[in-house]
């Protein structure tokens, strides 16, 4: 007889145990990583909302200010803020995944043309626009209501 199946049935026991120690040691790296993967993307969709909260908040200011801008009669301003208002608004569009959701603030683009002419020509009659346009956005901008 040859020595050779003696030697293979020796160095099973050493594969085997090579073959758990490799599962082993796969299992407690999934079960380190998958925890901090799971609060990782938690963390990432959070920061997702608040950035998409703060961009609301930013529109709701600049609708405002505009709003404060064209009823102290300084059409300039509230036509530079007014501009800033509708390319900020452009950019929320953009970045909102859910078609629901863009469907307001691109309503909000239909006063555009209006406002940037009037305010252009120093109409006081902007002022009622502006007006609509703040209370519209606010409406299309409103933060979700908290839970009790």
């Amino acid at each position: 007889m040859t020595p050779e199946p003696t030697q293979h049935h020796e160095n099973r026991p050493a594969l085997n145990k090579f073959i758990v120690a490799a599962v082993l040691l796969a299992g407690a790296f999934l079960a380190g990583f998958l925890p901090q993967y799971v609060k990782v993307k938690r963390l990432d969709n959070e920061l997702l909302r608040a950035r998409q909260e703060n961009t609301l908040a930013q529109l709701r200011d600049l609708a405002g200010l505009a709003f404060f801008q064209a009823s102290q009669k300084n059409y300039g301003l509230a036509a530079a803020t007014s501009a800033r208002f509708f390319t900020r608004t452009r950019e929320a569009i953009d970045q909102t995944p859910d078609s629901t959701a863009r469907k307001p603030l691109e309503n909000l683009l239909t006063y555009r043309d209006k406002i940037t002419a009037e305010l252009a020509q120093g109409d006081p009659g902007a002022l009622n626009d502006i007006q609509a346009l703040f209370v519209e956005t606010h409406q299309a901008t409103a933060p979700p209501a908290a839970a009790p």
